[in-house]
């Protein structure tokens, strides 16, 4: 590969690394937030170590979709 493609490639990934910033944040707030979920609350459908493997090796949808299906609904009482 050419030193001038090589520079191309470089030049690229620059000028959108701004973009990639923010859901880089996003992403691993998301994934901390959902471990600190998983270590304080109950959980359902599988054991803490399952969830936890799902949040942080499926990037984005693992940690959303322990929000949503996975940590025990808490019954309020009237």
């Amino acid at each position: 590969m050419p030193i001038q493609n090589i520079d191309f490639i470089l030049k690229e990934i620059i000028r959108f690394l701004p973009l990639f910033i923010p859901i880089i944040i996003i992403e691993y707030g998301l994934m901390i937030f959902a471990l600190i979920q998983v270590i304080k609350n109950e959980v359902v459908y599988l054991p803490k170590w399952g969830w936890i493997l799902i949040i942080v090796l499926i990037n984005i949808i693992g940690p959303i979709v322990f929000l949503a299906v996975g940590k025990k609904k808490v019954k309020e009482n009237d």
